[in-house]
């Protein structure tokens, strides 16, 4: 143990390695799912430097990692593992920054990457794991009272991580704005919103909306991603026959395959997707354009019905909270460590969901303390980002919402665990 202390880098790294090949020697697969196919093909049009039929689906941060790997998949899954044995690093200086001592950082960080769901992230043709190392470094850069410091340098790397982040998943456009925003209110004069951390601002909203102006080449479209009628349109599942007359050809197509999917008992999130094929062929739409007329019909849908509109935005609230693992387990060496690993991760799960738990219930802790104190601290800072992650997600789609919980869930854990060192467990920490 003294020498795990004396050594702690080295230590996860013999961990990381060590857990990456044990779950390799039994899950020798790359599991693809259906939203892979969309980075695998922005990846080729990347490699071969032609944008040319290019349908406005993905943002490019992703699909450069896969056409790094030269289009070879199990290169850019070693990328991946590569990149979540940085990511234990950095969780461990996350850890360090908010003076949890060197027993305690360690130990955390091990039993946070032990999580299958880390690894599993890994070894799929899915953003998450990118995602996640990107948002630690973000946040060590943030937690290292980032506030405080003049540096430009400084300033430049925390600029471009976000237009990063912005570039895997257009989605996180709001996170620069938050700690911009934090950023103001620290320093209270708005005189300082001319000040040099502006850059906060100005490189991910280059990065936004130049991506939207190159959609706007190649589909005529102005969006960061042409998924968008599609996605408000999922959020539209539970009361799409309630559409105006306008768009009763569009409602029946979706309400039939809903009705079909429940029969079967199917996800009813993914009833747009089932309805994809029809809808294509009774419109004669291209992608982007039959996109923009769901858009339509979805908004149209929603103002004529917001009380199912906001029961429907609790909903996909509510799932933000879930916890997902993305494997096919038929793909196991053998059926006997599919089952292993299904029970690990059976348990996995529910202390995953204690943790969320406790941090929403932390969220009101939080604010009592934040009225009384009237301090910016680093527990309220994660918050924020995660509760508007949650509330901004809630209002896009519906489906595979506890996917953008994930990028999240280690600093959860570390908001509780912050709380307990208030609450005088800080010499266990």
């Amino acid at each position: 143990m003294n020498m795990m202390r004396d050594y702690p880098i080295s230590t996860l790294l013999v961990f990381g390695v060590l857990l990456r090949i044990i779950v390799l020697f039994f899950y020798q697969n790359i599991s693809i799912f259906p939203d892979s196919q969309g980075y695998l093909d922005l990846s080729e049009l990347l490699l071969n430097f032609n944008f040319s039929g290019y349908d406005g689906t993905r943002s490019p941060g992703y699909p450069l990692l896969l056409s790094f790997a030269g289009g070879t998949l199990w290169i850019a899954v070693f990328f991946q593992l590569l990149i979540g044995i940085a990511s234990m690093v950095v969780l461990y200086k996350i850890l360090l920054i908010l003076k949890f001592n060197v027993k305690s950082a360690l130990f955390l960080t091990i039993l946070m990457n032990s999580f299958l769901q880390v690894v599993f992230y890994e070894i799929a043709i899915l953003t998450e794991s990118l995602t996640l190392f990107v948002f630690l470094l973000i946040f060590m850069v943030l937690l290292h009272d980032y506030f405080e410091k003049k540096a430009v340098g400084t300033d430049l790397k925390m600029g471009f991580l976000l237009a990063f982040l912005v570039l895997i998943k257009p989605f996180y456009i709001f996170v620069p704005f938050i700690i911009y925003g934090f950023y103001i209110l620290k320093k209270k004069p708005f005189l300082l919103f001319f000040s040099q951390k502006i850059i906060l601002l100005l490189f991910p909203m280059t990065v936004f909306l130049g991506w939207s102006a190159v959609n706007r080449i190649n589909t005529g479209y102005f969006v960061p991603t042409t998924f968008y009628g599609f996605n408000i349109a999922q959020n539209c599942v539970s009361f799409a026959e309630k559409s105006p007359e306008k768009y009763k050809d569009i409602a029946a197509i979706y309400v039939k395959n809903r009705e079909k999917m429940k029969a079967n008992e199917e996800d009813i999130a993914m009833a747009i997707w089932s309805s994809y094929p029809e809808l294509k062929a009774q419109t004669q739409l291209s992608f982007p354009d039959l996109s923009a007329l769901l858009n339509e019909f979805s908004w149209a849908t929603i103002k004529q019905n917001p009380s199912d509109y906001w029961k429907q935005v609790f909903v996909s609230w509510s799932d933000f909270w879930r916890t997902a693992i993305y494997w096919n387990l038929d793909e196991f060496a053998n059926k006997q460590s599919g089952s292993v690993f299904e029970t690990i991760w059976h348990f996995q799960h529910y202390f995953l969901k204690l943790f969320k738990l406790l941090f929403l219930a932390n969220v009101v802790l939080l604010f009592i303390d934040f009225i009384r104190n009237r301090k910016w601290t680093s527990e309220i800072i994660i918050t924020t980002i995660i509760i508007a992650a949650s509330i901004l997600q809630a209002f896009t789609t519906y489906g595979s919402n506890s996917r953008f919980s994930y990028p999240f869930e280690f600093l959860m854990i570390i908001v509780v665990l912050l709380q307990l060192k208030k609450m005088g467990f800080n010499r266990y920490l």
